[in-house]
């Protein structure tokens, strides 16, 4: 929180998600974090006279912080809304068994839970003149489904390094051994169609997108731009940008944090 303000109507509250990768490296499963206090001491903020606040939500794998939380991460994380999008057969059937789970709805957590708890706290009203969000990976992938879920909540969304291509069945339940994605394309193709029916939820709010090319950052060009192509035909405001030999690591989301926060926030 930036220039020792007080929190009052003015102040621009942000979410972010996993929120136990953003300030200290010793909370997260693999030791890494975005360095997020690090970079805001290192912006000019004073010149930009912001006021704002970050409200760091941690993720369902936070609890033993082992590889096999992800599993719940990424059920938590998962837009609910796409399963639906999913042709039928097994593959939905396990979607709707083992990721649509109440206990796991991060949306209904974000607006049933988190939202008047800040508002009673702080005495506010949080709505899409005050409140973004911001992600990455399946963060990412939240931060948009927030953001057309309830664009009366949120102006903005920060999507970096967006996992498009979700998680095979059995890759799911393999991964706490193989730590290893390759993705989905029939996931992909429901999410994406969930964006294409829904993305008109949304009006003038603003959404970032990026992702390196390098790790499993490169599977994420070709839906992302598919996604593009679908806001482009809607007129929606986003910008999108592809970092040559990033992968998919903390402190190379942190590194751009600044980028994201001047386009979603100052410009």
């Amino acid at each position: 929180y930036p220039n020792n303000k007080l929190i009052n109507s003015e102040t621009l509250f942000i979410f972010m998600n996993d929120g136990e990768e953003l300030f200290n490296a010793a909370d997260s499963w693999h030791n890494m974090e975005w360095g997020i206090d690090e970079k805001i001491k290192q912006m000019n903020l004073i010149e930009n006279d912001l006021n704002f606040v970050i409200i760091a939500i941690h993720s369902a794998k936070k609890g033993n912080r082992f590889f096999v939380d992800e599993t719940k991460r990424y059920a938590e994380y998962f837009p609910k809304e796409s399963i639906g999008y999913l042709n039928r057969g097994i593959k939905k059937r396990l979607y709707q068994k083992w990721i649509n789970r109440k206990s796991l709805n991060y949306l209904e957590f974000l607006t049933l839970d988190v939202i008047p708890f800040l508002e009673e706290k702080f005495d506010i009203s949080l709505n899409n003149k005050n409140l973004g969000i911001i992600g990455a990976s399946m963060g990412g992938l939240a931060a948009l489904n927030a953001l057309i879920q309830h664009p009366d909540l949120f102006k903005f969304a920060g999507c970096v390094s967006t996992h498009w291509v979700g998680i095979k069945p059995l890759e799911y339940f393999l991964l706490p051994l193989t730590r290893e994605i390759k993705g989905d394309e029939d996931t992909a193709n429901a999410i994406i169609s969930y964006i294409e029916n829904n993305i008109t939820r949304i009006d003038d709010q603003k959404i970032y997108f990026d992702h390196g090319t390098d790790g499993l950052d490169s599977l994420y060009s070709t839906p992302q731009k598919r996604v593009n192509k679908i806001l482009d035909s809607k007129s929606k405001d986003y910008k999108y940008l592809v970092f040559d030999g990033y992968d998919h690591y903390a402190p190379e989301f942190g590194s751009r944090f600044d980028g994201i926060l001047e386009y979603l926030v100052i410009n």
